[in-house]
């Protein structure tokens, strides 16, 4: 029977492991022994249900010693997440760590990263919020690598940076719905739940692969507007199909295209969830200190990424940061979203650093 392990990078317990390959799996995702899970089979479900540690459940504590870089020496921020530079007058949102309830999260170590990325491919995909994580990883990459040993290649859709002397690359490829979205010959916008496979191509082979999508969905009119004008499933067209029946859709053709293109041999796959918009963020300087009323419900999002991954046949890691990230209103740009700073401005987005730069060390912390 082929595995079936469904992780909440040690947020949640394992729900699901085949017992034959559940200890290579586990022993090579857990070289950090404090955060291992200690083990037991469920009646109902097939799997963990203990671990010493919730990593999602814990605390943001102010630690002087961060950022884990400085933003003027990373050339690689989009100007829209790169805040201080736009103005921006306090810095107190960069020095967060994230404490989870009885354990501690290894440090990122930018050498460790780039030993265990040699000769492989690490891949984000998704939208902007992914666009973020991988420039932060680049960020705290590129700071130990000189000058002309590293390169920077943007494509259409994938952006490609290049570590020369560990023949190591970190990707990111533009893909909101993870289906693909095309203009036909009339000027329409559709989107192909069924059709995953030219995105696909790109992502074949890499190593490590970081998914998400989940912000785009949610565009159903006013400011952002629909971003389709027409669905396609199957040899039917819709057109006002329910948003989080789409998302679910789109989940199911990614989960059957993984199925089938990813060895798992070889590749660690991950999922990331959903990060909250706030409803306004200028002037926040420290984070919540639990969720309050003022901060957004659980997208719907969430739930339906999490039932679908628990039907998975394959193993993958869900990095559940929607909880740590409702807590952190202080770190999005806000009105220093550019240069020329107006109005309450980007609550939706993080700035860098901050933030996504605690995802990756969640994620190095499982890498290694």
């Amino acid at each position: 029977m082929e595995m079936i392990l469904f992780l909440y990078i040690l947020v949640f317990p394992c729900i699901r492991a085949d017992a034959r390959v559940h200890d290579s799996v586990i022993q090579r995702e857990c070289k950090h022994t404090d955060l291992c899970p200690s083990y037991r089979e469920n009646t109902a479900v097939t799997g963990l249900t203990d671990t010493k540690c919730n990593l999602f459940s814990g605390k943001w504590v102010h630690d002087v010693s961060y950022p884990l870089y400085d933003a003027a020496d990373c050339p690689y921020i989009n100007s829209q997440i790169n805040c201080r530079p736009n103005g921006r007058p306090d810095s107190d949102y960069e020095k967060w760590k994230w404490q989870p309830d009885g354990c501690t999260i290894p440090r990122f170590n930018s050498n460790d990263m780039l030993e265990m990325l040699r000769g492989k491919r690490l891949l984000f995909v998704g939208d902007c919020i992914s666009r973020g994580q991988f420039e932060s990883m680049v960020c705290l990459l590129q700071a130990v690598i000189p000058s002309n040993k590293k390169v920077l290649v943007n494509g259409t859709s994938l952006i490609t940076f290049k570590a020369l002397d560990y023949n190591a690359s970190v990707e990111f490829f533009w893909a909101p719905f993870l289906v693909q979205l095309e203009t036909n010959k009339q000027g329409k916008t559709i989107l192909d739940l069924d059709s995953i496979e030219k995105n696909g191509i790109y992502w074949k082979g890499a190593d490590i692969m970081v998914f998400e999508s989940s912000h785009w969905w949610d565009h159903t009119g006013g400011m952002d507007g629909q971003t389709w004008d027409m669905i396609i499933e199957g040899n039917k067209t819709f057109y006002n199909m329910d948003h989080m029946v789409a998302y679910r859709k789109a989940l199911t053709s990614w989960k059957k295209w993984a199925n089938s293109h990813i060895d798992f041999k070889k590749t660690m796959l991950f999922f990331r969830t959903m990060t909250p918009r706030h409803s306004s963020c200028l002037n926040v300087r420290e984070p919540e200190k639990n969720t309050s009323a003022d901060n957004p419900p659980l997208p719907p999002q969430v739930p339906i990424l999490k039932k679908v991954l628990r039907r998975t046949n394959f193993p993958v890691v869900l990095l559940d940061v929607t909880g740590m990230t409702q807590l952190r209103k202080d770190a999005h740009p806000s009105k220093y979203d550019s240069p020329h700073p107006s109005g309450n401005g980007d609550c939706s987005h993080w700035c860098l650093p901050g933030v996504a730069d605690i995802w990756n060390e969640l994620l190095y912390s499982f890498v290694g």
